[in-house]
């Protein structure tokens, strides 16, 4: 489904994306919006109506984790919330000033499961919350499926069929908006129940082929866990997979 922007962030958001030099336009609205993250306030946790929170409020905030390390889940919309979350959770709505503030050094990723989001370290962040500055690092990402050189598929799928471990494969493209002109694929593997431990030796035949038959070509690997739902897992599991094992081979368009 297309990524339909919800409100004025998002609009913005879009359009940093597509053009860096509107970036700035986008970080003073994620400084002005309110912004939604997973959690409770302690004291609140029954709340169903909007509430100030009080110094010295502790909040209770649910946590993501993305290559084994956690961040925080932050939504620009309850639409690109309930592409992260299916089921009813508790949440709390904060302006994106109060909200960075609050949780300095945590690291942050806007819209984790959407086409269009944002990921912000902690300097960044502090970056971002010093009057008149904003990141100059880690762009806005752009997901989506793409048309891939049918070597470089047909390479991977040669590795996986030699590896009975894996069970399918999916890939989207990831772009960065000050390097707009280098997109680049991220490849998700999902390894069969038990076979874990086979990642490892399965990323160094992949390295090998890749050098051998695609040299040049850029491309991420993550491998895919269904409990885990690292930040990139719903995205790579919203596109079809292009290899399934016992399954006939599939071309990408």
């Amino acid at each position: 489904m297309a990524f339909k922007p919800e409100n004025e962030l998002e609009a913005a958001l879009v359009r940093a994306v597509q053009d860096p030099a509107a970036a700035a336009e986008f970080y003073r609205l994620l400084l002005e919006t309110e912004l939604l993250v997973l959690g409770t306030a302690e004291g609140r946790e029954e709340a169903t109506e909007k509430f100030n929170l009080e110094s010295g409020n502790r909040l209770n905030l649910v946590t993501g984790e993305q290559d084994g390390h956690k961040y925080l889940p932050v939504f620009s919309s309850i639409a690109r919330m309930q592409e992260y979350i299916k089921e009813d959770s508790k949440y709390l709505s904060m302006v994106g000033r109060d909200l960075f503030d609050t949780t300095r050094g945590a690291p942050l990723i806007l819209n984790p499961a959407s086409e269009y989001g944002k990921q912000l370290a902690p300097h960044e962040i502090a970056q971002l919350l010093e009057p008149g500055s904003a990141p100059r690092s880690e762009p806005m990402v752009k997901m989506g499926e793409a048309d891939y050189p049918q070597d470089m598929v047909d390479t991977l799928t040669g590795v996986f069929r030699a590896h009975a471990g894996v069970k399918a494969a999916y890939m989207i493209r990831v772009t960065f908006a000050d390097r707009a002109h280098e997109p680049h694929p991220l490849v998700g593997i999902e390894m069969e129940d038990g076979k874990e431990s086979e990642m490892r030796p399965l990323m160094e035949a992949l390295n090998d082929a890749a050098h051998r038959q695609i040299p040049g070509q850029v491309f991420d690997v993550q491998q895919i866990d269904r409990k885990g739902r690292a930040a990139m897992t719903d995205a790579l599991l919203q596109v079809e997979p292009f290899y399934v094992r016992g399954a006939s081979a599939r071309t990408l368009n």
